[in-house]
């Protein structure tokens, strides 16, 4: 066993034919479920394939209780090269982004929307250091156009779309999800690896599901883009409010976003074409940006936020 998610095991395994090296991804599903979470997540990857940051998918299998599925061997993820409470150099952070953006803008030309960026789920590549792939499309969708869906967390006792400390405000607020939130989640990760902590996490392991929501969305709200990259190339709090000014349905300008990062790259001398360099560093980032808010819950003793099961994996 190598990683270990909500819904899944992964495996490191061998091809007995070719002694090929792969990962197997596990998951548990009975024989009523019509829309597997892995079938589905092996179907976005062979639509989405032949772009290098998108890995390989090689097999798919469903058993009595069970469903499977083989795809390319990755090595640590994002969150394992960075250090506990250590940022990353600025010139590691820019390549970071500059993938995760090619990686991005390729998903949205096919019209799917990721929701779920985070540190987790960019992987470094076994025999290419300098490069990173996406993971998990367990819970993408293809992204609507028009009017957005929208429900209320709080009211519904609902979880949001994603995973806590990355997720868009939208998301937040209960409203459906397009290429916006994943350039929102990306900026949240892009920060936090600059800076080695969000003033959002970690929250209690204790702490109601509704509550941490709550709080979590209001520290966000109070938390500009300007705020969170103080001491810090302006480009990635520019990124962040860049993610929250667009539209439902609008595609970020990628082409622009990727010149700011080129030209700022430029400007601090951080141009690097060999692998990808995970010392630690400790910059003075400021301190607390966002007192923790006072928010009182509804009926909290009446719900432990459990209801949000009933969200689903495709919502």
């Amino acid at each position: 066993m190598i990683g270990q998610g909500a819904f899944s095991v992964v495996y490191k395994a061998t091809e007995q034919e070719s002694g090929r090296q792969v990962a197997i991804k596990k998951s548990r599903v009975s024989k009523p479920v019509k829309r597997p979470t892995l079938q589905h997540e092996i179907r976005v990857l062979q639509f989405l394939r032949g772009h290098a940051a998108i890995p390989a998918v090689y097999g798919y299998g469903r058993l009595e209780h069970f469903e499977c599925m083989s795809m390319e061997l990755l090595g640590r993820n994002l969150e394992e090269q960075q250090e506990n409470g250590a940022g990353l150099l600025l010139k590691t952070v820019i390549r970071v982004v500059d993938q995760a953006l090619a990686a991005l803008q390729h998903i949205h030309s096919f019209g799917i929307v990721h929701r779920d960026i985070k540190r987790e789920n960019f992987l470094c590549v076994l025999d290419d250091p300098s490069t990173i792939k996406i993971v998990d499309f367990g819970i993408s969708k293809p992204f609507a156009h028009g009017q957005p869906s929208k429900y209320n967390p709080l009211k519904d006792r609902r979880h949001i779309v994603g995973s806590l400390a990355w997720a868009s405000l939208n998301s937040h607020n209960g409203v459906d999800l397009g290429p916006r939130d994943d350039l929102e989640s990306l900026a949240y990760t892009a920060l936090f690896l600059l800076r080695g902590n969000l003033p959002w996490r970690p929250r209690p392991r204790t702490e109601p599901p509704v509550r941490s929501q709550e709080i979590v969305r209001l520290m966000k709200s109070g938390c500009s883009g300007s705020a969170l990259s103080t001491g810090f190339p302006d480009e990635f709090g520019e990124l962040l409010t860049y993610s929250r000014s667009l539209k439902f349905d609008q595609l970020p300008d990628y082409g622009a976003i990727g010149r700011s990062f080129t030209s700022m790259a430029d400007r601090m001398g951080c141009f690097d074409s060999g692998p990808l360099d995970w010392t630690p560093c400790y910059p003075k980032t400021t301190g607390t940006l966002a007192d923790e808010p006072e928010v009182s819950i509804p009926n909290e003793g009446e719900d432990n936020g459990s209801g949000g099961n009933k969200l689903g994996m495709f919502a």
